[in-house]
């Protein structure tokens, strides 16, 4: 009786040694470190040359006898004034006047009454661009002596004859006049009134006094 031989066993082969991962080897753990350091001090010298040009451009800028104030006083003096033309953007604003007397606006069926009192502020608003531009005078903002900031009622503007603050577009070469109505406490004199184009424009200031 005849056996088949037994199959010949081929010798095993060694199994390769696993890779290190690229974050675990030397080469790269030295970069990173170098990378990290560079990276560190340029912040720090950016930093630094940064503070020593603003300190530097102050030094330079500051002007000695007290002119800092008194170019303050001037660039103050600078702003338009009620009737004078002011532009920002697309717009030419011309302030006619302010009127802080009322305390209720609307009719006798429909009106609104003020937590303080109301500052109406009276202006013509001429479209000096090439396109259509929509006014709004929520964008306006108003302030006093002591440089406090009030925004307008778009509200009570809705009870106000003729206001045409919420919301008018005014194509190139058109004007329109409007209100704009801001709540303030009572007893506030407005100085000055900041108005824009648009609610992303500069802005240009008014002075009211």
């Amino acid at each position: 009786m005849t056996y088949a031989p037994a199959p010949e066993q081929m010798p095993q082969q060694p199994q390769p040694a696993a890779k290190k991962p690229i974050y675990k080897r030397v080469w790269f753990i030295i970069l990173a470190v170098i990378v990290v350091i560079a990276i560190a001090s340029n912040l720090g010298g950016g930093d630094e040359a940064g503070t020593a040009g603003q300190a530097s451009g102050s030094d330079a800028a500051a002007p000695a006898n007290g002119e800092v104030a008194e170019d303050a006083v001037e660039a103050d003096a600078g702003n338009p004034g009620i009737g004078e033309a002011a532009a920002d953007g697309k717009f030419n604003f011309v302030v006619n006047g302010v009127d802080c007397s009322a305390t209720e606006i609307g009719s006798e069926y429909m009106n609104t009454t003020a937590q303080g009192q109301f500052c109406i502020v009276d202006v013509t608003i001429t479209n000096i661009g090439n396109e259509a531009q929509s006014f709004f005078g929520d964008n306006a903002k108003l302030f006093n002596a002591e440089g406090q900031q009030f925004s307008a009622d778009s509200e009570a503007a809705i009870y106000l004859e003729d206001s045409s603050s919420l919301y008018e577009e005014i194509n190139p070469g058109n004007t329109l006049n409007s209100k704009v109505v801001f709540d303030v406490p009572a007893g506030t004199t407005p100085t000055a009134i900041e108005l824009h184009d648009s609610a992303f424009s500069g802005g240009v200031t008014v002075d009211l006094q």
